[in-house]
């Protein structure tokens, strides 16, 4: 999901018996510190995702370790979102940009021989839906995960070709045809 799709997850959005994220809106703060709530990307960013095991953990994590509040902000009728700062107002894409900023720093101030590439959120959305459509998720799936409205989004710019992967698909196309046409020979045979 896009960061600031996440950011504006609250704890309605969470549904743990059924194991899905409801993603309808995200959360946004302009330059004068005015937090709003808006649609998705795109009509078809409105959707449910499936909790994997580790994310259900994950969440759950979450709000076991989040700040009790007495008072929770309400932005545009929303309120209880995920991920507080230390003000206690909900966290937006900056915060974890930031953050993953300062990670990076520190890391590369530790291990200067051991650079690594440039990460944002983004890479992180990026890599997930590069990593599921090479594992064979079917596209259109992948599409509605990821809330695109056009599937080419999802085909030219998260999914990349590679050797192995050509080979790999190769290699189990011809040897399904294979054993199809083997099999068919000694049924007539």
């Amino acid at each position: 999901m896009r960061v600031s799709e996440f950011c504006g997850l609250t704890k309605s959005d969470l549904d743990f018996e059924s194991r899905k994220i409801r993603v309808d809106h995200q959360l946004v703060r302009e330059r004068g510190g005015k937090y709003y709530v808006e649609k998705t990307k795109t009509e078809c960013g409105c959707r449910f995702i499936p909790m994997t095991e580790e994310v259900y953990r994950s969440l759950k994590n979450i709000l076991v370790n989040r700040k009790k509040l007495k008072t929770e902000m309400i932005v545009d009728g929303y309120s209880c979102f995920l991920l507080l700062d230390k003000d206690d107002k909900p966290k937006v894409a900056l915060h974890i940009e930031n953050e993953m900023r300062w990670a990076m720093k520190k890391y590369k101030k530790l291990y200067p021989e051991k650079p690594l590439p440039h990460i944002t959120p983004h890479v992180f959305r990026h890599t997930f839906c590069t990593n599921m459509a090479n594992a064979g998720m079917d596209i259109k799936t992948l599409q509605y995960v990821m809330g695109h409205s056009d599937v080419g989004v999802t085909l030219n710019v998260y999914t990349h070709a590679s050797y192995d992967r050509a080979a790999e698909q190769m290699a189990k196309i011809l040897d399904f045809k294979e054993t199809d046409m083997h099999g068919k020979q000694r049924k007539s045979g």
